[in-house]
């Protein structure tokens, strides 16, 4: 028998957070895809977030 779980709620993040995760993921030797998955987040959405970071700076 397999459990199927409901949605998970989603997580609304700070800017503060998702700046401080974006600056993870441009330290040396961490890669998008692991920096994502440590904070539960889409590679994607992290990519994003990058865009926007450098962006504005």
């Amino acid at each position: 028998m397999i459990d199927v779980l409901g949605p998970e709620k989603r997580r609304r993040r700070t800017t503060q957070e998702k700046i401080a995760i974006v600056q993870q993921s441009f330290e040396p030797g961490m890669t998008v895809s692991l920096v994502a998955r440590q904070h539960g987040v889409a590679a994607s959405q992290l990519f994003l977030w990058r865009k926007q970071y450098q962006q504005l700076s």
